[in-house]
This record gives structure tokens, sequence and C-alpha cells, in this order.
């Protein structure tokens, strides 16, 4: 009895014994799994190094002497020194042909449209015959006796009606022929702009001719400008594909109006006209061109970049770099401006440095 309670007591706490391992394994084993299940703790980020940049440093420029050239410039083209509009210097007649267009060129003297003549040929026609049978009249009357006074005032009336019919038949004549446009020079018609059936009135242009062989520059300046810019002044010409060309400002505007362009009328009045010494082959009229015109030049003086002056309501001023990196202002009194510099007249010397904006 007591061998068999001691076997049964061994036999509970061995399996106790098992029961507390399989327990402790199961724990161990979730511990474990949970460990796996939670998230991984983030690593921290590398920052990259942040540099302060560097405070830029202003250009300094030197004080120095050079020569300064004051400029006034313009656009413009090439036109032609002898061209002038086309018209009919007769009214209310229609258009009945045109034999040109533009671009053409034409001979002096060339038909290059006519008007509706109407009777104009009769007339001349009826005058024609009036004046030979009138001449007739005269020559028989010249064979017979004179001597009478009566006969020799009406042989005066009948020469005095000849002379009068024969005046208006020319006259008849001239109407005809202006009734036809003609080149006033051999040239290139600029422009054509009337067409057939059109009604013509006197004087009014309806088209241009232009002597190709007699360009010249033409340059629009501002109003402001204008006022500095006098004949003889060098110029510099820079001519659209071909290069520049030094010239001198030949005439200055006659009139301030507007030119003309697409067919309009273009007068050279209204520009300034600059003389080369010699105008590059292959160039046409209207050929675009832009010129200056050299209206001051000084030599030698004290100048500085336009860059490094400064001014405050109407002080003028800059900023001098000494040698031990200090900067200090000065009051400077100016010249002459260009695009890029400026002469100093007063407040610096040659050598000195200057600071940039």
């Amino acid at each position: 009895m007591l061998s068999i309670r001691w076997r049964t007591a061994g036999w509970s706490r061995n399996r106790k014994g098992r029961a507390a391992g399989l327990l402790l394994a199961v724990i161990s084993f979730t511990l474990l799994a949970g460990c796996s299940l939670m998230p991984q703790e983030e690593e921290k980020e590398s920052l990259p190094q942040i540099k302060v940049p560097k405070i830029s440093q202003k250009p300094e420029y030197p004080v120095q002497r050079k020569d300064l050239e004051l400029k006034a410039t313009g656009s413009g083209k090439l036109l032609s020194a002898q061209e002038e509009n086309l018209f009919f210097e007769t009214d209310n007649r229609r258009i009945t042909s045109i034999h040109v267009k533009a671009g053409d060129k034409v001979k002096q003297g060339q038909v290059l449209a006519e008007l509706d003549p109407g009777d104009l040929n009769s007339q001349i026609r009826r005058k024609e015959i009036d004046i030979e049978k009138t001449e007739m009249d005269l020559k028989e009357a010249m064979r017979g006796d004179d001597s009478e006074a009566s006969d020799r005032v009406l042989l005066r009336k009948q020469q005095l009606d000849y002379e009068l019919m024969k005046e208006e038949l020319a006259e008849l004549k001239e109407e005809l022929g202006s009734l036809k446009l003609v080149a006033p020079y051999s040239g290139t018609i600029v422009s054509f702009t009337a067409e057939k059936g059109d009604l013509a009135r006197s004087y009014e242009a309806i088209g241009r001719i232009a002597n190709m062989g007699s360009l010249v520059v033409a340059v629009q300046f501002s109003s402001n400008d204008m006022d500095s810019i006098a004949p003889g002044m060098e110029a510099v010409v820079d001519i659209n594909a071909s290069g520049e060309y030094k010239g001198k400002v030949n005439r200055l505007p006659v009139n301030d109006g507007q030119s003309g362009d697409n067919g309009e009328e273009e007068s050279l009045d209204a520009y300034t006209l600059i003389e080369l010494s010699k105008l590059p082959d292959g160039l046409g009229r209207g050929t675009p061109l832009s010129a200056s015109v050299i209206v001051q030049r000084k030599k030698n003086v004290l100048t500085i970049p336009l860059a490094a002056l400064r001014t405050q309501n109407n002080r003028h001023y800059v900023l001098v770099a000494g040698p031990d990196g200090s900067k200090g202002e000065v009051d400077v009194e100016i010249g002459i401006q260009t695009s890029t510099d400026v002469e100093i007249i007063k407040g610096l010397e040659e050598g000195q440095k200057v600071v940039g904006k």
C-alpha cells in the first residue's frame, strides 16, 4: 500500500513537471513570435551637413582713362534718291487698261496705263478735216486778185481761223496724250494699286516708280536725338546681312512727317540721309538697316563703368574700395554717359577701385 502511493505520487509529480515545462515552452514561443510581429524600430536618418553659402562678392572696377563716344541710334532702310508717285492729270475717266505691276522694270516713256478716250478721237478727226478744208480755201483765195481791201481782210480772217483750228487740234491731241500714263524715267515700279475700271482722279497717286541705281541710306532718329545731329557728323551704318560701313550725315529731314509703307507714299523728306563712300553690291530698295551717329567724342577722360555709379535724387556717388577692404561713399561729378561707361569730372583719381551694384 505504501509503495503504490509513492508510485502514484511520483507519477503525479512527473506529470506536473512535464505540464509546467510544456507551458513554459508555449509562453517562450509566444513571446518570441510576438517580438517578431512587433514593428522594427526605425533607424535614425543621416541628415547632410548644411553649408552656409558665402555672401557674393560685389565686383570692383578700376577708375581708368579712355575715349568716350556719345551716339544717337536709329533704324531705317535703303531708298531711292530718285523716286516719285505715278498719277493721271485728267479727272473723272475710267481706267481701261493697265500694262504693268509692282516689281516690273520699265523704260522711260513706256505706257503704264490708259484712260477711256471717249469721243476725243472723233473730235480730233473732225478738226483735222476742218483744217484741211480751210487750208484749201486759203490756197484758192491766195491765187485770186487781192487788190481790193475787203478781199485782203477776208483772206486774213481765213488765215486766223486756220491758225485757231490748228491750235484746237493740238489741244485735243495733248488731251488724248494725257490719257496715257507713261514712265517719267527708266526704273522699277515699286507699287501700283490701280485696277482696270477704276475712276481716275487728277493727281491722285496710283503707283510709284524708283530708280534702283541711286539708292541712299535713309534713317529715322528720335526727336530728342535730332536736336544733337548735324550734317557732316560721322556715322556707322549696319546693313543687315552685309556688315558695318562708315559714312557721314548728308541731310536732315525736311519735315517731321511719317513715311509710308506697303505702297503708300514714302518720301525721303521724312528721313535723315547718310552718305556712304561706297554702297555694297547686291542690295535693293527696302533693305533694313540701323545707324549710329557720333554726336560727341571725348578722348582720354576719366571713366568708370555705369554699373558702379549710384544716384539718389540729384546726388551722384560711388563706393570706393580701400586697400584694407574698407568701403566708403564718395560724391562725384559726372559728364557724358554711354551705354556702358560714364565720365568722371571730379571726385575720383585714376587707379582707384569702385564697387559695382
